[in-house]
This record gives C-alpha cells, sequence and structure tokens, in this order.
C-alpha cells in the first residue's frame, strides 16, 4: 500500500468517526439529547399544593412536523399553561429522525413538555431511543399537590403476553404520599382499544377505579375527536384526547380535584 492510498484511508476513518451516521438502525449521534423528561419536570413552575392548574395533553405527532410547529406556535400565544404532555407515538416508524425531529420543534415552546411512550415509538429501535432520550417507560412526578404517574399501555408491541401494562408497578405508584393530594393517570393507549391487551383491560380498570383519589385516566391514540368513557358507566372518567395530525389539543383544568377537558383546534 502506498504511503498516500494509507493517508486516504486513516482519514477516511477518522471522519468516519466524528460524522453522524444515518441509518434506520441508528440509536444516536453525538448530538443525541439524554434523560428529557428529567430536565423538563426539573423546569417545572413552584405551585402551592391544591392550586388550580391548566395543562395540554398533545399525541401523535407522527411526521407532522408543520402541524407540530404550528401546535408550538399556537400554545406560545398562551399565558397560562403550566406545561404541556406529549402522550405518545412521537414517531412513527421508531426512527433517531423522527424522536430528533419532534424533539426539536418542541424544544421551542415556552413551558416544560414532558413525553409518554407510544405504540409507534416501540417499533425498530424505538425504545432504546426512547429510553435513552426522555428516561424511563414507566414514571411519576409530582406537581401542585397531583401525582401524575405516566405509563406505558401498549400491549399490542408486546404481543399481549400479559406484561404491559405493568399492573404491578401501577400498584405501588397509584399512592398519595407526602405533599399529594389527588392522582392523574397517563398513558398512550386507553383500556377500550383493541391495542390494548385484552387480558389486562378489566383488570386495569378495576385497579384504577379502586385508586382513592385518582382524578382521571387520559389516553390518545385513536386520531379521533376527545371522548370519555367509564367502566360500566361509573367511576373515574378515561378521557381519550384528539391528535397533532389533526391539529387538535385538549387543555385539561384541574381544580379541587375536579378536571375539565377541552378539544381546541389550531
Amino acid at each position: 500500500m502506498n504511503k498516500l492510498l494509507f493517508y486516504c484511508l486513516i482519514s477516511f476513518v477518522i471522519i468516519s468517526c466524528n460524522s453522524d451516521e444515518y441509518s434506520p438502525n441508528q440509536i444516536f449521534n453525538r448530538n443525541t439529547a439524554v434523560a428529557v423528561n428529567e430536565k423538563e419536570i426539573a423546569e417545572l413552575p413552584k405551585k402551592t399544593a391544591g392550586t388550580p392548574i391548566k395543562i395540554i395533553i398533545s399525541g401523535d405527532t407522527q411526521r407532522s412536523y408543520k402541524e407540530a410547529k404550528d401546535f408550538v406556535d399556537h400554545v406560545n400565544q398562551i399565558n397560562d399553561i403550566d406545561f404541556v404532555i406529549l402522550n405518545g407515538d412521537i414517531s412513527d416508524f421508531g426512527l433517531l429522525l423522527e424522536f430528533d425531529g419532534v424533539l426539536k420543534i418542541y424544544n421551542g415552546l415556552k413551558v416544560p413538555f414532558i413525553s409518554v411512550i407510544g405504540n409507534h415509538d416501540l417499533v425498530a429501535n424505538g425504545t432504546a431511543i426512547y429510553k435513552r432520550m426522555f428516561g424511563p417507560l414507566n414514571f411519576t412526578f409530582n406537581y401542585a399537590g397531583i401525582k401524575f404517574v405516566c405509563h406505558d399501555t401498549n400491549g399490542r408491541e408486546y404481543n399481549f403476553n400479559g406484561t404491559t401494562p405493568n399492573l404491578g408497578w401501577l400498584k405501588n405508584n397509584l399512592k398519595l404520599e407526602s405533599g399529594v393530594n389527588n392522582l392523574i393517570a397517563i398513558s398512550h393507549i386507553s383500556p377500550f382499544d383493541s391495542d390494548f391487551d385484552p387480558k389486562l383491560a378489566v383488570p386495569y380498570q378495576n385497579l384504577l377505579n379502586q385508586s382513592p383519589d385518582l382524578i382521571a385516566s387520559i389516553h390518545s391514540h385513536r386520531h379521533a375527536k376527545l371522548a370519555t368513557e367509564y367502566q360500566n358507566g361509573t367511576g373515574i372518567p378515561f378521557i381519550i384526547t384528539n391528535a397533532i395530525v389533526n391539529r387538535a389539543y385538549t387543555i385539561i383544568e384541574i381544580n379541587n380535584g375536579k378536571i375539565k377537558a377541552q378539544e381546541i383546534g389550531f
């Protein structure tokens, strides 16, 4: 091998190691964000327990980058929003490029945003990307005396094997603690959808309805108008929100243990 060819090969290796790979199998690159949920939760404003709050639920961005950008611009014109929850299906195909694109847009919000895992986020390498970028699939955080219990309900992506949702984890976390007066459950797929593990639908509803001080369970996934369902017509409301792909989001107001949901178009 002559010296010119040798130095060309060395240069190629050095450049390749310091550049970004564009591959469907890519999980991260040198610019990939990490622990976004933890950082965003740390940015939540401080509010005394029992203070009324107003949040936005926006699910299903799924390649709808223009709609996501319009959503961010729209929300930034509202002055009394505490934070935003991106309730699953951040991506469509579980690709890093998709997660990066949506994160870049949502970083333009003037308020913090927290992301929950959706069924599309679990395909391909999406699980590894989500965990690295956002954090655990099941997590909680407290705000203004309310404990938000965010969790994975995407049973079909686990072949309905009885593990998802994790009822043991939920039972341990659907509990009040110091400084907490109420609970809110957040997940992508509701127990009334065919993508929810059918073996767990009734036990899940029973658990939530038997959890004292749980105000509501909030979901997305359907890409349809805001709807509310109940187990056998009673108990807590299961609120199912519309989608960013439909240019819609839901404002959730919580005051004195009561919840109100309103769909907004943009």
